[in-house]
């Protein structure tokens, strides 16, 4: 028994159009966008007449093959019977101490770290912590900021 790769990372959003613009503008890729509603969904789910709206983003290297790409997929309830049409949401302050389990972050690595935080907090994200030079390990710049809604993103540039 052994994991053959990732499949996917998802997140349920709020702003559904915002969010997949700013990951568009970091660099991922729309592989695919859709309705996903039926029984396939309501099982795997276990929530019955549930409608999503999803989009499925690849990181853009041509050098690996699709099937084997980061994927992100964002994910939006558009309808079942606690689907909030609220445009009010709330992002919790970043505090790790209380962050006892569960997922913490995605991350990535990219080319220009500076540039990235300054595109990450110009599109309505925020910053966590300034970038930082790591004492151990692989040689790298690392910080932590926020997507739009809250995500918290861990920003690494190797050196």
């Amino acid at each position: 028994m052994k994991i053959l790769g990732h499949r996917h990372t998802g997140i349920i959003v709020h702003d559904f159009n915002k969010m997949l613009d700013f990951y568009i503008g970091l660099g991922l890729e729309l592989r695919r966008r859709d309705i996903e509603k039926g029984a396939f969904v309501g099982h795997l789910l276990n929530t019955e007449n549930i409608i999503l709206e999803t989009a499925k983003l690849v990181l853009q290297d041509e050098s690996v093959p699709l099937k084997l790409r980061f994927n992100l997929e964002l994910m939006k309830i558009v309808d079942n019977e606690t689907a909030s049409n609220s445009d009010r949401y709330e992002v919790d302050k970043f505090d790790f101490n209380q962050r006892q389990i569960g997922i913490l972050d995605l991350a990535f690595t990219v080319d220009d770290i500076t540039s990235v935080l300054k595109y990450i907090t110009d599109n309505g994200g925020d910053l966590i912590s300034e970038p930082l030079e790591s004492p151990a390990g692989f040689p790298a710049l690392h910080s932590y900021a926020r997507d739009p809604e809250g995500n918290v993103l861990h920003i690494a540039q190797n050196i």
